[in-house]
Formats: structure tokens, C-alpha cells, sequence
């Protein structure tokens, strides 16, 4: 998308929301031919959108009322934002806007609007709209702090649908492929980012490997809509649709805007490549690639650093326990100094490359066992830190040795 079309997207919805965003929404009576229903947009491109949406709409044209109700908005003018967007503190909004704007951004986007009516009588579309309406009223309801997995912007939809109606909504799961963790089922969504796949995967620990609930596979727009075609109402032994059936409002592109790149495994495995002739290079000739041995530990100390600071200084729970830290963490970076530091402390440095090729080594014997699904493309990295640290041990051996 260009940048016009983004300036334009933005300096409308901008209008829009000075527009319906003021102080309070009011909350009029609807009229018996009001529509609720719920929308479900496709992935997008960028990483913020790569998972889907959903919204509600609430339409009534006796009103002249088209309401979109937004869970999935946030404000830039926030303090601190970028920081607690990593920190998983970032409050999110419940934002509304005329439903034109709504659909316009995504037709921009050449993404696809699904739209599901709710068979719900008048009373209980009221009593929706008016929660939906408190909910944008009371600023500690409006504002919640984003979680991705369990509280969302479909989590919200399904939790306001399930407390505001009366009847209880009954689920069908059949349709769906249960025994799935959390991360299992995000990575359909990424297959066509790879270093963004590797990325998520690396930084996720062990609760995302948990097996989700069918209830908890709704944290995803698709399943929500799948979940929600399937629902039903049970009256005096009468089952009633939750929806009849879900409706192309916006038919998007079938083409997809990504530029995959140069995979990673491809990177990966030229670095082990490298290590490799490296390491018979310097065995060969009793010399020392540093600059070869500083990158690799450097990357992975940076990863460690990366993997403890959303361990223990951050909220998001599902990178907690990352077994990752095993064979990157930031004592490689203290060792990026000594290796810079070249003849000092050659005996630390042999004893550390001893363990770290140890305890890496370990890591691949014990990987099909971890509780943790660890990434295989990332193997051909840690052999590479195998093969250097072997390497470096061993001429540091005939240096201790020789002096």
C-alpha cells in the first residue's frame, strides 16, 4: 500500500473519529428492523494485521445509524507506547466508527469483509448494543490491556456476545482440529513470512506449547466466525441458529503483497557452511577467524538478551520458560569482549568454549524431548556454534599447552 493511500486511509478515519469519539455515544432505542452483526476481515500484509480481525456492526437505517464497534485499536499518542507494546502493558481501545470508513481502509488493503447476522430478537439486541455502548462510555471498560492470546480484539466480541445475550450459546467444536497448542495454530498465518515465523517462534516459550481449549481457539478471527456458524440457542428443545450463515460483504485480492526474500534456513545454513570452512582453515593454519566467532556469539547473545528481558521483565506470560535461553544467552556477549581482548584469559575462554560446545550439543540430543517446541530451522546455527567452539578450544589447548 502506498504511502498516499495510507496518509488518506488515516486523515479519514482520523475525521471519523472526532466524529462518533467524543465524550460519550449515545445510546438510542433501536428500531425492530435494527441488524447486528459480526465482522470478520481477512489477514493482512503487515505483521499487525497478518492474523485477521473482528468487529460488530450495528446497522438500523430508520436511525440512519452504522455503527462499527472496533476492539482492536490503539493510540501512538500513548506515553511510552513502544515500550510497553514489548512490555505487553499497552492499553488497547474500544474504538467506533460509521461502518464506510470501516470497510474503506480494508478494501484499500484488497482484504476480504465477512459478516455473520445474529438471530437474536429485538430485546437482546438492545441489551447488546447498550453494553456495547457502556463499554465505550466507561473509560475503565473501554481501555484494556491487550493480551494476544486471551484477550483480544475477537476474545472481547465472543465475551460481550456470551454475557450480554440472555440464552446460552451453544458451541459445536466438531468441525474443529482439536489437541492444537497456541502456537500450532498461529502458524498457518505466517507461512508466508518466514523470518517473521522464526522470529515469533523463537521468542514464544513454554506456555504457548499448552493444547488450547476449542473455547480458547477463538483468540483468532477464522475461528471465531467457524465457532459462531456452528453456535446455536436451545429453546424448549428447539435449536436455533446463533447465525444464519455468514455473507462476502467485501470481496478482497487473492494475491498477497509479501516479499518472502531469502529464506532462512538458506542463511542459516551458509553460516554453518562457513563455520565449517573456517574451522578447517584455522586448524589448518593454527590462526583464529575472531571476526567469524564475534557475529555468531553476538547474534546469539542478543537473542538471549531478547529471550530474558521477555522472560522476566515483561507481562506477555506465553514467552515465559523459553528453553531457548539453553544455547542463546548473554553470556555470549561477555565473551564477544574476551575474544576482542585476544591472549587474556586464555584458559577461561577454553573452559567456557568447552562447556558452551557441551551444553549446545545437549540442546540437539535433547530437542525432540524438550517441553518446548523448539524451531528446527534454527539447528544449523547451533551447529555452527558446536564447530567454533570446538575449534576454538582446541587451538586455545596448543596455546595453554605451548606456554
Amino acid at each position: 500500500m502506498s504511502v498516499k493511500l495510507i496518509i488518506i486511509i488515516s486523515f479519514l478515519t482520523v475525521l471519523n473519529w472526532a466524529s462518533l469519539n467524543g465524550s460519550s455515544l449515545p445510546s438510542p432505542n433501536l428500531t425492530e428492523d435494527a441488524r447486528i452483526t459480526m465482522l470478520t476481515c481477512s489477514p493482512g500484509d503487515e505483521l499487525y494485521s497478518v492474523f485477521g480481525h473482528s468487529a460488530i456492526r450495528v446497522q438500523d437505517e430508520e436511525l440512519n445509524l452504522d455503527w462499527v464497534f472496533n476492539y482492536g485499536t490503539f493510540d501512538f499518542a500513548d506515553p511510552n507506547f513502544y515500550l510497553n507494546f514489548v512490555k505487553g502493558r499497552l492499553n488497547y481501545v474500544l474504538s467506533v466508527v460509521d461502518y464506510p470508513y470501516f470497510e474503506f481502509e480494508y478494501k484499500a488493503e484488497g482484504r476480504w469483509i465477512w459478516e455473520q447476522e445474529l438471530n437474536i430478537d429485538h430485546r437482546e439486541k438492545q441489551e447488546l448494543f447498550d453494553s456495547l455502548v457502556i463499554n465505550y462510555n466507561v473509560p475503565e471498560y473501554r481501555y484494556y490491556l491487550y493480551d494476544f492470546f486471551f484477550d483480544n480484539c475477537a476474545t472481547r466480541i465472543r465475551d460481550i456476545f456470551t454475557e450480554a445475550i440472555d440464552r446460552d450459546i451453544e458451541f459445536d467444536y466438531s468441525t474443529l482440529e482439536k489437541g492444537q497448542s497456541f502456537r500450532d495454530l498461529i502458524q498457518p498465518y505466517l507461512k508466508e513470512k518466514p523470518w517473521t515465523k522464526l522470529g515469533i517462534n523463537l521468542v514464544l516459550g513454554r506456555p504457548a506449547d499448552r493444547t488450547a481449549e476449542p473455547w480458547e481457539y477463538m483468540f483468532l478471527p477464522d475461528h471465531m466466525m467457524e465457532a459462531f456458524e456452528h453456535a446455536s440457542f436451545v429453546d424448549n428443545n428447539e435449536t436455533i441458529p446463533f447465525t444464519p450463515g455468514s455473507n462476502i460483504i467485501l470481496e478482497g485480492s487473492e494475491e498477497s503483497n509479501n516479499i518472502l526474500g531469502i529464506p532462512p534456513l538458506i542463511i542459516l545454513a551458509l553460516i554453518l557452511a562457513s563455520g565449517v570452512v573456517f574451522s578447517y582453515l584455522d586448524i589448518r593454519k593454527k590462526k583464529h577467524t575472531r571476526w567469524f566467532d564475534i557475529a555468531i556469539l553476538g547474534i546469539a547473545g542478543l537473542l538471549g538478551l531478547l529471550f530474558l528481558f521477555m522472560w522476566a521483565f515483561s507481562d506477555h506470560h506465553v514467552t515465559n520458560w523459553n528453553f531457548n535461553l539453553l544455547w542463546a544467552h548473554p553470556l555470549h556477549l561477555v565473551m564477544v569482549f574476551l575474544l576482542l581482548a585476544r591472549k587474556r584469559l586464555v584458559n577461561v575462554k577454553r573452559y567456557y568454549f568447552m562447556a558452551i560446545s557441551l551444553l549446545t550439543l545437549l540442546v540437539l540430543l535433547l530437542w525432540p524431548v524438550f517441553p518446548q517446541d523448539l524451531p528446527a530451522i534454527i539447528i544449523p546455527f547451533l551447529l555452527a556454534i558446536i564447530v567454533r567452539s570446538v575449534t576454538i578450544f582446541l587451538n586455545l589447548r596448543e596455546v595453554s599447552i605451548s606456554s
